[in-house]
This record gives structure tokens, C-alpha cells and sequence, in this order.
């Protein structure tokens, strides 16, 4: 049964968004400079601007995400305002889609609306604001479905093959992860739509739609040589995702919560339930906002599982189908933060779908209460509604005073102008200022246009300012990378060699939370070989810069 819902339609609430979204953003959006994961979006999108090649760069996401930043810089002139007002544009879209998706299960906007709140005043990290727009271009389309799932047409499969097609082109594993519950959708409506409906329409247009959409992406890297690339990117994925979860799950039963893995991926070390009561006050919020989900999901299933087989006696196909995207909304992105990186800005990109997830759960108790149930239905669904809520509303505080996500935070102690070239025009910090300006000027100073530069292991940030190129293909580089590219010290090693780029900056950066991921650790070779090419070395807090 919906909620009381407001007789209005989407639009006024939709408008709602829209302009809550623009003012509040619009009170940080010219706030900080990211040369790390900002930076290596505007990077690469400048890189392709200026006519290199999708395949001599290594770009771990699906090339539509950064296509998009090429083509606004074709369009407007390479700007970092223009990198900024994407990523909010796709935060905000995330949020309408958000509220369309809880209002189709619930039936109020004004539940949806409310629902939607936390996840726009804080936002996903704003570079990896992908992950929920993929997932909730999913969500969406395919709680459409669910919720006319015997009476799903052409159009309902259409979308639903679209906005899976549009994922695979951002980040293939949320378009591998959302193929299985559209897969069930598919078979549940083509069982259980009207007899005089046929099957072959639901699938075909769905297919249909997915080659479809990727096709004007296909034509473009056939006809500029980059279509193995894409290819390879879709055939690797599925190998990476069973390591990466395997070596996960191994991680959690054993209780190695360093999470090495045999994919050489370097995961962050993620703190023990304990910490909740026993870490510092960061440490214990973060424990907090980690594990609490793993509460509300595990009371979803369980509870959902006790009821499946009456809803299935009773008819009530949509309902299965909603549970069924609710739980994958949440589900997609929990792997990411949960195993491989346990920081605030991935608990940040997790939130959009988990949202939906805490949103049936306070659906279902809200039926529950209507009815007559058995105690431990109640009970289980009642721990999961205090999970999620509580969960949200921590993750609201938590967010609006601490930077690692999208929320006003990020604007806290940035009250000094920096400016740069493509456009940089931004508040930071004091500190951020002087390294900020210091990298700057020696990079002007000892550089032409057209020169490359190294900046390791990720910062290159510092060449889209400086309006130069990178010289190696990979922007970021941590001490997996001689796991996966055993060649990887003594190839750089050569390449800055042969180049002498003028400049190369090292980050001292623990990336990944040891001291071994430190740059001047792993690849300490490197470092022999760059003081032996250096005419000046200069210290700065937090970077290294060599003159060669």
C-alpha cells in the first residue's frame, strides 16, 4: 500500500531539486583544487583534447566518462569551471533519480523528497560522482519496470537496455552487476505479463537498446583506432571483480583487513568493528558509517526472504521486483568502500543507492504497521529501519563537517585565492597555496608549451594547471603497480631518460595508508636514477621537485 502521496506530479518536486541543488552548491563550487582525483579527470579530458590517444593512456573507467570532459572543452575552451559544473551536473541528476526511484515503490513524493535530502546535501565525492549516477540510472529504470512488471511494454525494456548499455560506457562493473536483477526482471515479466503479450518484444528492445547506445561510442573508436582497448576493458572486468571480491570475503573471514590481493590491488586498510567504540573520534565515526549498513541489509534480506514465497502465492510480482532493485541499489557500490577502499569518499559514493535500499526499508515498516505480522518480521524489519535511519542521519553530521565528500565541507579554511592557467580560479587553503603556487611557478619557469612532465604517484593536477602534458601513460601509480606491470621502475626508469622532462614531482604520500606506499619506498629506484639526472632538487612540505 503507498504512502499519502501529493496529488501534484514530479515536476514541482523535481524543480525543487534543481534549485536547492544550484544554491547549495553554488556556495562551494569555486572552493578547493583537487590534483589528484580532480585533476586527473580534467587531465585526461585535456590530453584527449589536445589529440592523444585513448590507448596511450591508461584509463581504468569506461571512456565516455571522460569523452564528455573532451567534448566540453571542444565546445567552451578548456576550463576548470566547466570540469567542476559536470561533476555537480551529475550529482543533481543523481539526486532527481534518487527521488523518482523511491517514489515509484512508495507512492510519495513527499517521502521520496524527504528520503532524497541526505544524499544531496552530502553528496558523492564529486570526480567519482559516476558511481551513483550509474547505479541509480539503473535503479530507476529498472524499478520502472519492476513496477509494471505484468504490464511492462517495449518501452519499460527500452530504458532499462539503455541506461544499462550508458554504465558499461562509465564503469563496465556497475553495467556487469546491474545485468543480473534486469535479467530477472526480463524473465519475470515475460512470464507473468498478459497472455496476449509476447516475450520476444521485452527482450528485444532491451538488447536492441544496449547495441544501440553503444554504437555512435563503437563508431568513434573504430574510426579513431581504440576499439581493442574498449573491448579489452569489458573482458578484464569480469576476472578483476571475482578477484577483487574473493580476496574480500577471504580478508573477512580470516581477519586480514589489509586486504592484499592476487589482482595487485592495494587496498586500504579498513578499521575493526572495535574501533566503533575504541577508535578516536574519526576513527570511531568512520567504524560507524562501515559497518552499521552491513545491518540494514542483512535485516532487508533476511526479512524479504521470510515473506518471498507468500508474495510470490499472492501475485504480487512488483513488489519481488522492487525488493529485488532496492537491494542492488545498495548492493552495487558496497564492495567498493567495504573491501578495497574504506574511506569517506567511497562510504560518500556508496550513499546514493543505499538510500533507496533505507528508504523500502521505511516503506516496509510503514505497511507493516498497518497490518497484523508475526513478532519476528516486526522485529527484524524494525532493527534494519533503526540501522538505516541511523545511518543516514550520522552520515548527514558526519559529512557536513568533515571533507572527503561533495557536502560544504570541503569549503572549510579555503579562504585565500589561487588562480592558474585553463581556467583555475579557486578559494584554498593557506598551505595549499604556497605548495599550489610553488609547483606552479617552477613549472612555468622550466617548461614551454608542448613539454610533458612526470608527476607521481597522483597528482596531475599539477600539469592540467600548468596547462602541460603528462609524459608517462598511467596518472596514478601506487605499490601494486609493479604487481600488475613487473616492468613498470625500470620502463620509467628509461622513459624519463630519453625524454629528460624538465620537471618531476613526488609526492610524499602514504596512498594508501603504509608507509611501503609511499613512492619514495616502492619505487626507490626510480628515485636513485632521478637524483642522478637532477641539476636541482627542491623540498617542499608534502612534494619533492626535480630539475633535470
Amino acid at each position: 500500500m503507498p504512502l499519502e502521496t501529493s496529488k501534484t506530479g514530479n515536476w514541482p518536486y523535481v524543480v525543487a531539486i534543481l534549485l536547492l541543488s544550484a544554491f547549495y552548491y553554488g556556495l562551494y563550487f569555486g572552493s578547493g583544487f583537487s590534483a589528484a582525483d580532480d585533476g586527473n579527470y580534467a587531465q585526461i579530458a585535456y590530453e584527449l583534447y589536445l589529440g592523444r590517444a585513448p590507448d596511450d593512456l591508461t584509463i581504468t573507467y569506461g571512456i565516455l566518462w571522460f569523452k564528455v570532459g573532451e567534448a566540453l572543452f571542444h565546445a567552451f575552451g578548456v576550463n576548470y569551471a566547466l570540469v567542476k559544473a559536470f561533476f555537480f551536473t551529475v550529482i543533481t541528476i543523481t539526486s532527481i533519480l534518487i527521488f523518482y526511484t523511491i517514489h515509484l515503490f512508495s507512492g510519495s513524493r513527499l517521502f521520496a523528497l524527504a528520503m532524497t535530502a541526505a544524499p544531496l546535501l552530502v553528496p558523492a565525492f564529486p570526480a567519482t560522482g559516476f558511481y551513483g549516477l550509474c547505479i541509480m540510472m539503473n535503479a530507476a529504470a529498472q524499478m520502472r519496470l519492476a513496477s509494471k512488471i505484468t504490464r511492462a511494454t517495449w518501452i519499460d525494456t527500452t530504458i532499462a537496455g539503455a541506461a544499462l548499455s550508458l554504465s558499461f560506457q562509465i564503469r563496465p562493473d556497475f553495467g556487469y552487476i546491474w545485468t543480473l536483477p534486469l535479467a530477472v526482471l526480463l524473465l519475470l515479466a515475460a512470464l507473468k505479463t498478459s497472455p496476449t503479450q509476447k516475450a520476444w518484444p521485452l527482450f528485444g528492445s532491451a538488447v536492441l537498446a544496449f547495441l544501440v547506445v553503444q554504437a555512435p561510442m563503437m563508431l568513434s573508436a573504430l574510426n579513431d583506432g581504440y576499439v581493442a582497448m574498449i573491448l579489452q576493458q569489458y573482458i578484464s572486468y569480469p576476472t578483476t571483480m571475482i578477484d577483487y571480491a574473493l580476496s574480500g570475503l577471504r580478508a573477512l573471514l580470516t581477519g586480514d583487513l589489509a586486504q592484499p590481493d592476487s589482482a595487485g590491488g592495494a587496498s586500504l586498510k579498513r578499521p575493526g568493528l572495535a574501533a566503533i567504540i575504541s577508535g578516536d573520534a574519526n576513527t570511531s565515526a568512520l567504524a560507524v558509517l562501515i559497518y552499521l549498513p552491513l545491518v540494514a541489509i542483512s535485516g532487508f534480506v533476511f526479512y524479504n526472504a521470510l515473506q518471498a514465497g507468500k508474495l510470490w502465492r499472492d501475485g504480487r510480482f512488483e513488489t519481488i521486483g522492487q525488493t529485488l532493485v532496492a537491494l542492488f541499489a545498495a548492493a552495487a557500490a558496497f564492495p567498493h568502500y567495504f573491501f578495497y577502499r574504506p574511506d569517506l569518499s567511497h562510504v560518500a559514493n556508496f550513499i546514493p543507492g543505499y538510500t533507496v535500499l533505507a528508504a523500502a526499508i521505511v516503506y516496509q515498516l510503514y505497511n507493516q504497521a498497518r497490518v497484523k505480522t508475526a513478532p519476528l518480521r516486526q522485529w527484524v524489519v524494525s532493527i534494519g529501519l533503526l540501522a538505516a535511519v541511523l545511518h543516514l542521519a550520522f552520515y548527514v553530521w558526519f559529512g557536513l563537517q568533515t571533507p572527503g565528500t561533495g557536502s560544504i565541507a570541503g569549503n572549510a579554511n579555503r579562504e585565500e585565492m589561487f588562480r592558474a592557467g585553463n581556467g583555475i580560479d579557486v578559494r584554498v587553503s593557506a598551505a595549499e597555496k604556497s605548495q599550489l603556487e610553488v609547483v606552479r611557478n617552477l613549472i612555468l619557469e622550466n617548461t614551454g608549451p608542448g613539454d610533458r612532465i612526470v608527476c607521481v604517484p597522483y597528482c596531475p593536477g599539477f600539469a592540467f594547471m600548468s596547462e602541460r602534458q603528462m609524459l608517462f601513460k598511467n596518472f596514478y601509480v601506487d605499490d601494486s603497480t609493479p604487481i600488475l606491470e613487473p616492468n613498470w621502475i625500470s620502463e620509467a626508469i628509461k622513459l624519463t631518460q630519453d625524454a629528460q622532462p624538465a620537471v618531476v614531482i613526488v609526492q610524499d604520500w602514504a596512498i594508501n595508508g603504509t608507509e611501503i606506499s609511499r613512492f619514495n619506498n616502492w619505487a626507490a629506484d626510480y628515485i636513485t636514477a632521478l637524483k642522478k639526472l637532477s641539476v636541482e632538487i627542491i623540498n617542499h612540505p608534502g612534494l619533492t621537485i626535480y630539475l633535470l
